[in-house]
């Protein structure tokens, strides 16, 4: 890829990244007796990481000035957290079994898959607070916005919890039982991570809000 600008690189890497999100969500095919869940997470972590090499060659432009590192973060935070969150309720259902975590299988499978995209988000935060050494990443606008985010993203979690609790407790007992003890935990992380992800969604809005006021 020498032929390219590092510019260009970066985008065939991000596109590399996604095509490996999507065969990492597809898992293993109907038909065909191939691992895509597996390919796709390896793609994904490889092209991640190749996508760090090429943003620190990006020279910095005066598009990406405009945009606070905090509205970058955002949205990197939509997009990560969105996909952990696609992932979750795809393998929720391997949670339902009355068996502890640490002798299903199956939900450590799910774990590392998820694992994954923990670690490949945490890289590029990280990966970006570097690039941007030496600048004020924080002031009172990004104050404001994340506490007007934080709260929203409370009230998103609180609204889940809420929502398992009515579930939990007008269920009949039939229903109760096909509620597992790991599926129960589960869904509280999913709680968790739906305050999480609205409170970056909420908080890159509020971004892009204030830099259309600007222009």
């Amino acid at each position: 890829m020498a032929a390219f600008s590092a510019r260009t690189r970066l985008i065939l890497w991000l596109f590399a990244a996604g095509i490996g999100l999507a065969l990492f969500f597809t898992g293993e095919y109907r038909d065909l007796d191939l691992p895509l869940g597996w390919i796709g997470t390896v793609l994904f972590v490889a092209a991640t990481w190749f996508s760090v090499d090429a943003l620190y060659r990006v020279p910095q432009s005066e598009e990406e000035a405009a945009v606070a590192p905090g509205e970058w973060q955002a949205w990197i935070g939509v997009a990560f957290v969105g996909a952990i969150i696609v992932a979750s309720l795809l393998h929720a259902d391997v949670f339902l079994p009355q068996v502890p975590i640490g002798q299903n299988p199956d939900t450590n499978k799910a774990g590392q898959s998820i694992g994954t995209l923990f670690v490949a988000w945490l890289v590029l935060a990280h990966v970006l607070k570097q690039r941007w050494a030496g600048k004020v990443l924080t002031d009172e606008r990004d104050t404001r916005i994340e506490l007007i985010a934080s709260q929203w993203g409370r009230g998103a979690t609180a609204f889940v919890v809420i929502g398992i609790a009515v579930l939990l407790g007008f269920s009949d007992t039939d229903r109760l039982r096909e509620f597992s003890y790991p599926f129960i935990a589960q869904m509280l992380m999913f709680s968790l991570l739906w305050g999480l992800w609205f409170d970056q969604v909420v908080a890159a809005l509020l971004y892009w809000r204030d830099r259309q006021v600007a222009a």
